[in-house]
């Protein structure tokens, strides 16, 4: 096995990772859960040395004159506005864009929403000038078509009424890069919310359930959501487990961890290791493989389970190495 310490380098990176631990040294259980937090890269890559990002709403001309057109438009109007309050309170809690102020600007376009057509740069430009933006998270275009229906029925001769409401949404956002001038992502979004209801009276919207409007806030705030997730870094909290006990180096060692102090712990670890007294070193092992997790090296942790196992079969040893397997299958890590 080759010894692999984390590097400085490394050890900057995961300086994000917070770690909560209490020690209990009278406790016969030779490790304890810990508390962990890691950051998750986003699923789409856009440009991350921005210095002021802006939400922009893209409005489309209303050109219907019946009621009807009014009544969907104003649907969709409160689904927009939800849907970039939503991206940016996500995005205020990613590590990108926590110190920033994300403005939210609107523009109404004169082009047809058939194709969706990218904005020309000199009306980004224009719409960027007054926040200094270099980089426009922009929704193109949404659009919930709202359904609902009620009736009354019967099932077992239990005679009741039924109702429900569904939002099918329909968003696409595109992200522009005014510094290179590059579009440099573009994201559709679709999905249906669904609410139901059964009643001894008739079911009604607004009533048992949501109002159209309200449905169509609940809409945007998931377009903007899981595109804010998709485009961000995020903190995933999880548990792990730390072997501690079997040696005053092992207690030593998880003080050290404790601290975040991950090189002066893997030290101690790799010194214990090398002395190859089975179930001492396979725990040993077992925490190196925890310290490479933390610093994002999911081989080199699966390496050191194997080499954990050969020396001793841990009953912890199967279920880390399924997390380890899941966190190197994400694509997102």
């Amino acid at each position: 096995m080759v010894f692999v310490l984390i590097s400085i380098q490394y050890m900057k990176t995961y300086s994000l990772i917070s770690l909560f631990f209490i020690l209990g040294f009278t406790s016969c259980i030779p490790y304890k859960e810990i508390d962990i937090q890691y950051l998750n890269k986003p699923e789409i890559n856009i440009p991350n040395e921005f210095n002021k990002p802006l939400v922009l709403i893209n409005y489309y001309e209303n050109k219907g004159s019946d009621k009807i057109k009014k009544f969907e438009y104003a649907i969709d109007s409160v689904a927009a506005e939800e849907a970039a309050a939503s991206v940016k309170e996500n995005l205020l809690n990613s590590p990108w864009f926590h110190d920033l102020d994300i403005p939210v600007e609107r523009h109404i376009r004169k082009d047809s929403s058939r194709y969706i057509k990218p904005l020309p740069w000199s009306a980004l430009n224009n719409i960027a000038n007054g926040d200094t933006a270099d980089l426009v998270i922009s929704l193109e275009y949404i659009r919930i078509s709202e359904k609902s229906d009620s009736y009354r029925t019967q099932e077992n001769d239990i005679e009741y009424y039924y109702g429900y409401i569904s939002a099918p949404i329909y968003c696409y956002w595109r992200i522009y890069d005014l510094t290179k001038k590059q579009i440099t992502n573009g994201y559709l979004y679709r999905d249906t919310l669904f609410w139901d209801s059964k009643d001894w009276t008739p079911v009604s919207v607004g009533n048992q359930l949501p109002g159209y409007f309200s449905a169509a806030a609940y809409a945007g705030n998931e377009c903007g959501e899981k595109y804010a997730i998709k485009i961000s870094p995020t903190w995933v909290n999880d548990k792990r487990n730390l072997y501690y006990v079997g040696s005053s180096e092992m207690e030593s060692a998880a003080i050290h961890a404790v601290n975040g102090e991950w090189i002066e712990a893997a030290l101690i670890w790799q010194r214990i290791y090398a002395l190859k007294k089975g179930k001492l070193s396979a725990q040993a092992a077992f925490n190196l493989a925890l310290a490479n997790e933390m610093n994002g090296k999911f081989d080199i942790a699966l390496e050191w389970l194997k080499d954990a196992k050969k020396l001793y079969p841990l009953p912890e040893i199967d279920k880390y190495r399924k997390i380890l397997n899941d966190r190197l299958l994400t694509p997102n890590n």
